[in-house]
C-alpha cells in the first residue's frame, strides 16, 4: 500500500491467460469473483467498470499494458489496482487491437496482419505504361549487375597480371 493523494492501494494480480491461435491472439483477464479467496474478497469490495480499466500499447517496447484501479466499496481512501504487461506477438496488426469488458472479464483481441492481395494486372494504357516502366527497371538492374560483374573480373585480371610480373622479376636467375 502506498499513499498518493490520500489514497491507499491494494495491488493484486488477477488471473489471466493468452490464447495464441494464429493469426489472432486473445488475452483474457478475469476480474470476476471466480479467482482466489483474497481476490474474491477484493472483488466484492470493489467492482471494476469500463472507465476503471486502461489498455495501452507501448510501441517502442512492443508491449501491451493492461491496468486498472477502482475504489473499494464502503471505503473512502482505499483503492484496488492491478497492472499487467504482455509482449505483443509477432505479426500482430497494431491498429486493429480491440478490448472489451463483459461480465467482469477483460478480453483483448490482437488480430494478425492480413496478407495484402495484389490486384490483377490492368489491361489499360496506364497498366501498359506501368508494365513498360517495370520492364525498364528490370533492364537497368540487369545492366548494373552486369557492370559490377565486369568490374570485378577486370580487377581479378589486373591482380593476376600484377602477381605474374612480380614473380617474374623477383625471381631472377
Amino acid at each position: 500500500m502506498d499513499g498518493a493523494g490520500g489514497r491507499s492501494y491494494e495491488d493484486f494480480k488477477p488471473p489471466h491467460k493468452m490464447v495464441r491461435e494464429p493469426p489472432t491472439h486473445t488475452l483474457t483477464i478475469d476480474l470476476s469473483a471466480k479467482g482466489k479467496a483474497l481476490f474474491r474478497l477484493q472483488f466484492f469490495m470493489s467492482r471494476y467498470k469500463k472507465e476503471h480499466i486502461k489498455v495501452q500499447l507501448v510501441r517502442s517496447r512492443q508491449r501491451l499494458v493492461v491496468s486498472g484501479e477502482c475504489p473499494v466499496a464502503g471505503e473512502t481512501n482505499r483503492w484496488s489496482r492491478f497492472r499487467l504487461q504482455f509482449p505483443v506477438p509477432d505479426g500482430c496488426d497494431l491498429k486493429a487491437i480491440q478490448a472489451r469488458l463483459q461480465d467482469g472479464v477483460v478480453r483483448v483481441t490482437l488480430p494478425g496482419v492480413k496478407p495484402q492481395q495484389q490486384p490483377p494486372p490492368a489491361k489499360t494504357a496506364a497498366g501498359a505504361a506501368a508494365g513498360a516502366v517495370a520492364a525498364e527497371d528490370r533492364r537497368c538492374k540487369f545492366l548494373r549487375e552486369r557492370g559490377k560483374l565486369a568490374t570485378t573480373l577486370l580487377g581479378v585480371v589486373l591482380v593476376l597480371f600484377s602477381f605474374v610480373i612480380y614473380i617474374r622479376y623477383s625471381v631472377k636467375p
